[in-house]
């Protein structure tokens, strides 16, 4: 049976949202395997001292649900996202400290769960609803002239290129881009769509509600600066610009270069970025660096720490670089 993490990631809501979000988690009809707070706040508190927080605490250790409350190093979300995705399990279900979800939502996106799927969501609704009379495509190419296709109580299940907010994913596939800034503008919209971009649909399906109870007190892009907004935005918009090629970055020394060579054919529609244009075409890692902001999750040697890998730096590269894609 997949093993499923629930990851909440918290700032500023200790007594507004959040105790309502851990309600909502503690009676799902299907519990997660593990539950993780991850406490961004600039000036962390013990939740242990307090009364209503000792009740969740009983509740969670009664109902056999493990759990840890990890303080973070204050860089945003994305490095709070990428460290649960990191983190060993089947898939992760990510949810939001003012995103209330009704009791069936991790039990529907379970069942939803098959061999193709990279990340399943439901509807993220705000009341009042204000988007019902839209028909949202889900493409990423409509993102700026429609709503988001969960802001919205659908019918019908449906094939999407992008999430937001809350949803379940397929753990340890694709990377959050830690270049972006502390508020991590679009990082759900690049995550979900480089599952997309690797051969996984994304499914959004009916009957799986979360409510998204706003609020401008606290939140993990409080205290953001415009200019951190338009550093993402850029980024996106560089990573963007490559949609139907396959990115490659080979920062890292000649002889991986050339057992890369090896396999180039293979990968699909690939743009390089590298060290060596005599043994691989490319352009320059600065120029990388520049547009997308942070390059670990195209570095060869941690992916296959992570991967605790055993077999050639050859396959390492077929793994990293598409070449496993589920629908090749």
């Amino acid at each position: 049976m997949d093993k499923v993490l629930c990851s909440v990631a918290t700032k500023g809501r200790y007594f507004t949202t959040l105790p309502l979000v851990l309600s909502a988690i503690i009676n799902q009809t299907k519990l997660p395997d593990k539950l993780i707070i991850f406490d961004d706040n600039d000036e962390p508190q013990d939740m242990r001292n307090e009364f209503l927080y000792q009740h969740f605490f009983n509740i969670l250790n009664a109902k056999k649900i493990d759990w840890e409350w990890l303080y973070t190093h204050k860089k945003g979300q994305h490095h709070i996202h990428q460290a649960a995705n990191s983190m060993g399990f089947d898939w992760v279900w990510r949810v939001d400290d003012d995103a209330i979800p009704e009791t069936n939502v991790l039990q529907k996106l379970f069942n939803a769960i098959r061999d193709d799927a990279g990340a399943i969501g439901g509807a993220i609704l705000t009341p009042p609803l204000q988007f019902e009379q839209f028909s949202p495509t889900g493409l990423l190419a409509n993102i700026d002239s429609e709503p988001n296709i969960q802001w919205q109580n659908f019918q019908k299940a449906k094939e999407v290129e992008h999430l937001h907010c809350s949803f379940l994913y397929r753990a340890g596939i694709h990377d959050y881009n830690l270049g972006l800034s502390r508020v991590a503008h679009r990082e759900e919209t690049l995550f979900s769509y480089g599952l997309y971009q690797k051969g996984y649909k994304l499914l959004v399906i009916p009957n799986a509600i979360t409510w998204h109870l706003k609020n401008p007190q606290g939140g993990i892009r409080s205290n953001a600066k415009e200019e951190m907004f338009k550093h993402d935005e850029q980024i996106y918009r560089n990573i963007l610009g490559f949609s139907g090629q396959t990115i490659v970055v080979l920062n890292c020394g000649l002889g991986d270069h050339i057992v890369f060579s090896r396999l180039l054919l293979e990968i699909p529609n690939p743009v390089v970025f590298g060290c060596y244009p005599e043994i691989v075409p490319c352009r320059s890692i600065a120029e990388a660096q520049a547009l997308f902001g942070d390059l670990d999750q195209w570095n060869i040697y941690k992916k296959m720490a992570q991967w605790n890998w055993t077999d050639s730096l050859e396959n390492a590269f077929r793994k990293l670089y598409d070449c496993h894609s589920p629908i090749r």
